[in-house]
C-alpha cells in the first residue's frame, strides 16, 4: 500500500461536468439528483469522460503529490459514499446519495492519472448520511479498520470539504481520535486552487467547525456539538474560560432534553460566565431548582416538539404519554385527590367519601381509547384499587367536570382524551411492551389531523389547565446563547 493515503467523504459537489449539453435533455427547468447524475456518467463513461472535473479531490491529489514526493497515482484513496436502502428510505433522501459518484471517481482517476482501481477504496454509508449518531458509528468502526491495514510509515491526509455537515464532522473527530496528531487535514474552498492545510489556516478551517456546531444545534444534537467542541473548540476560541463555558451549556442542554435535571443543574455550577451571560444562567439554575407541575409539562411539550421536528417518532409518542398522564394528575390534584401510600395509589378513605363515585367509576362509559361507548355496548369498570394511570385518573377527572366547580374543564378534558390514540402508540415500541416501529404517517393517522396540529393541541391542553402560554422554546434560547458565544469570536 502507498505510504501516502487520502481519507475523503464524497459529496454532491465531488463530480461536475463542463459540458452538460451532453446530458440527456429533460428540459431547462429540470435538476440532475446526485444518485440520478452519478448512474448516468458512470453508466455512459466513455461519453461523458472529457468533461468530467473532480474539483475537490483532483486538486487535492496534486498537492498531496507534491508534498508527499510521489506521483498522483500512487496515493491510496479511501472515498466514503452515501449508498442507502433503497426500499428503507424516501426517494427524495435515496437520489441524494453519493455512491454512483464514487464509482466515477475511480474511473476517472484510473483513466486521467492512471491510478489503479483497487488504490481507490469506496466504502459505503448504509444509513442516513446527515445522522450525527450513524455518522459517528461510521466513522469510527472505518477508520478505526482503516488505521490496522496501514503501514506504520504511511502519512495520512484528511480532505473535509465534502459530504453532509455530520459526515463532516464525524471525519474530523474520528479522524484525529484515530490517527492523532499524524493525520493532516486538509479543505478546498471552492474558490481557491489548492487545499488548506489546517496548521497553515487555521481561521478558515475555525469557520468550518462553526458551521459544524452551528448545524448540530439546529439538530438539538448537543452531546455531538459537545464532542465538537471538546476536539476543536481552540479553533472556535483562544479563551480557555470561554471554552469550558459552551462546552458546560452543551452538556447542560444535552441532560436537560433527557429530563436528568440534576445533571443538568451539575453542569452550570462552577460555569464561570459575567455580564449578560451570567442572569441568564442564574435563571437556568433556579429554573431547574424549582420544578412546578406546570414547568414540567410546558418542558414535555417543547421536547415533544422538538423529537417530532427530528423524527424521532417513538421518542415522541413516549412524551405525549407521559404529558396525558400528567396533565390528568394534575386536574386531578387540583379537584381534590388524595392519594394512599404513596401518589401511586388512590386513598381509599378518600374514594368512598366522593359520592357517587364508585357508581361512576364501577360503570364507566368511556373507553381505553378515549372515546365515548358505543349506544348499548356494556360499560367499564375502572380499577383503582391498582395503580393509578392514564385511564383511571381520566375517569376520575371526567367524574369531576360533572360537578358545576369543574365544568370549565370540560372542554379540556375533550381535548385530552382526543390524545389517547396516539399515546397508545408508544406502546408499540420499546418504550412500551413490543418491537415496532412508530412513523409520522401513525401519528398522524391516530391523531386524526397533521403533526403541527397536534402540537398546537398540546399548547392549547396546556393554556387551559394553567391559564398562561406555555412561553418560548428555551432550547432556542440555549442555542442563541452558546452561539452569541461562538460568533463573539469571529
Amino acid at each position: 500500500m502507498s505510504k501516502a493515503v487520502l481519507l475523503a467523504n464524497v459529496g454532491n459537489s465531488d463530480v461536475i461536468l463542463t459540458d452538460k449539453s451532453l446530458l440527456p435533455d429533460k428540459g431547462d427547468a429540470y435538476r440532475w439528483r446526485s444518485r440520478e447524475l452519478g448512474e448516468e456518467i458512470r453508466d455512459n463513461f466513455k461519453k461523458y469522460a472529457n468533461s468530467i472535473q473532480l474539483p475537490l479531490l483532483e486538486t487535492t491529489l496534486k498537492w498531496i503529490a507534491q508534498h508527499a514526493d510521489c506521483e498522483v497515482k500512487d496515493v491510496h484513496l479511501f472515498l466514503f459514499a452515501s449508498d442507502q436502502d433503497q426500499r428503507l428510505t424516501p426517494e427524495n433522501e435515496w437520489q441524494k446519495d453519493t455512491a454512483p459518484y464514487a464509482e466515477v471517481i475511480r474511473e476517472h482517476l484510473n483513466r486521467q492519472w492512471q491510478m489503479q482501481k483497487k488504490q481507490v477504496q469506496i466504502i459505503p454509508i448504509a444509513g442516513n448520511p446527515a445522522d450525527y449518531t450513524n455518522a459517528l458509528d461510521f466513522h469510527q468502526k472505518t477508520l478505526a479498520g482503516i488505521r490496522g491495514r496501514l503501514p506504520g510509515d504511511a502519512q495520512v491526509y484528511m480532505e473535509v470539504s465534502g459530504g453532509t455537515p455530520a459526515m463532516t464532522a464525524m471525519l474530523i473527530l474520528m479522524g484525529v481520535e484515530v490517527f492523532g496528531q499524524d493525520i493532516i487535514t486538509l479543505y478546498m474552498d471552492r474558490d481557491s486552487d489548492l487545499p488548506y492545510q489546517i496548521g497553515v489556516s487555521e481561521a478558515l478551517f475555525a469557520r468550518k467547525t462553526r458551521e459544524i456546531l452551528r448545524n448540530q444545534m439546529s439538530l438539538y444534537a448537543y452531546a455531538a456539538a459537545r464532542q465538537t467542541v471538546m476536539q476543536s473548540g481552540r479553533l472556535l476560541t483562544g479563551d480557555e474560560n470561554r471554552r469550558d463555558l459552551i462546552s458546560k451549556l452543551l452538556g447542560y442542554a444535552d441532560r436537560r432534553l433527557a429530563f436528568d435535571y440534576k445533571r443538568a443543574r451539575d453542569e452550570l455550577q462552577g460555569s464561570y460566565t459575567v455580564g449578560e451571560h451570567q442572569a441568564q444562567i442564574r435563571y437556568w439554575q433556579r429554573e431547574l431548582a424549582e420544578r412546578k407541575a406546570s414547568h414540567n409539562l410546558a418542558e414535555l411539550i417543547h421536547s415533544a416538539q422538538i423529537k417530532l421536528s427530528q423524527g424521532e417518532y417513538a421518542d415522541f409518542t413516549q412524551r405525549l404519554f407521559r404529558f396525558q398522564e400528567a396533565i390528568l394528575r394534575h386536574m386531578a390534584e387540583q379537584m381534590g385527590i388524595e392519594y394512599g401510600k404513596d401518589t401511586a395509589y388512590l386513598s381509599d378513605t378518600w374514594r368512598s367519601g366522593q359520592s357517587g363515585l364508585d357508581a361512576y367509576l364501577k360503570s364507566y362509559q368511556r373507553g381505553a381509547d378515549g372515546k365515548i361507548l358505543p349506544s348499548g355496548a356494556s360499560p367499564l369498570e375502572v380499577d383503582t384499587k391498582r395503580s393509578l394511570n392514564r385511564y383511571s385518573l381520566g375517569a376520575i377527572v371526567d367524574y369531576f367536570i360533572q360537578q358545576s366547580a369543574w365544568a370549565h374543564w370540560q372542554g379540556t378534558t375533550e381535548k385530552i382524551f382526543r390524545l389517547s390514540s396516539v399515546a397508545d402508540l408508544r406502546n408499540k415500541g420499546i418504550a412500551g411492551h413490543g418491537f415496532e416501529g412508530i412513523s409520522r404517517k401513525d401519528i398522524e393517522d391516530a391523531y386524526g389531523d397533521n403533526n403541527e396540529q397536534l402540537i398546537a393541541h398540546l399548547k392549547e391542553i396546556y393554556n387551559d389547565v394553567f391559564n398562561e402560554a406555555i412561553g418560548d422554546n428555551p432550547y432556542d434560547t440555549i442555542n442563541t446563547l452558546i452561539l452569541d458565544l461562538i460568533e463573539g469570536q469571529l
